[in-house]
């Protein structure tokens, strides 16, 4: 007999913003992304990095497929998307991001056993490393008010699929649970913040 699901406020949960990149929007997404979902990844990230806990930033390297960004500055976080330099970025070239990286490493390194994701696009990349992170037995959940997607629809359908955190249970949680590197600096050897643009 399996043991009982621990609670929301016993994971030990790093935060994963998948792809809050310029080239995503212009298309059936506003070329600024949307204020209130980035207020929302900006809150839970200051929240996590209060804490101690790992701030993971993905970074899709190459061309988007998905919208029609004229910019030449595609490939920079949306304007508004607040980064430290001691979050980790884990780049990727697929839908999955933990297809090929060593996203998976990073977050077990950290000391955690849980995802919680925000970024964009809801329905494409952060739902394929929703499911890609069973692979990995990691368990996932989805920042309520905190994905991008090319219609409402799509955020509304996510939150009925997956399992979510909403802000109060990410402050519950990081209030309660430690990990083994809640001492501020997450000791994982991956290439932090200080790309060009960020």
């Amino acid at each position: 007999m399996s043991s009982a699901l621990p609670e929301k406020k016993d994971l030990k949960i790093a935060l994963v913003v998948v792809d809050v990149q310029r080239k995503f929007t212009g298309g059936s997404i506003p070329k600024g992304g949307s204020k209130e979902e980035i207020d929302t990844i900006n809150k839970a990230a200051a929240m996590f990095r209060e804490h101690g806990r790992p701030v993971i930033f993905i970074y899709f390297d190459g061309p988007c497929h998905c919208s029609v960004y004229g910019g030449d500055d595609g490939d920079e976080y949306l304007h508004g998307v607040v980064s430290d330099p001691r979050d980790v970025i884990v780049h990727k070239e697929h839908m999955n991001s933990f297809q090929e990286t060593r996203l998976a490493d990073a977050v077990k390194e950290c000391g955690c056993d849980c995802i919680l994701l925000a970024g964009m696009v809801t329905q494409y990349c952060v739902m394929g490393t929703y499911y890609g992170a069973f692979d990995h037995g990691l368990s996932p959940y989805l920042l309520a008010g905190g994905t991008i997607a090319t219609d409402e629809k799509y955020n509304q359908a996510a939150c009925v699929l997956c399992k979510t955190f909403a802000l109060e249970d990410v402050e519950e949680n990081l209030r309660t649970t430690k990990t083994p590197d809640s001492s501020g600096t997450c000791g994982c050897e991956y290439q932090r913040c200080g790309a060009a643009g960020h």
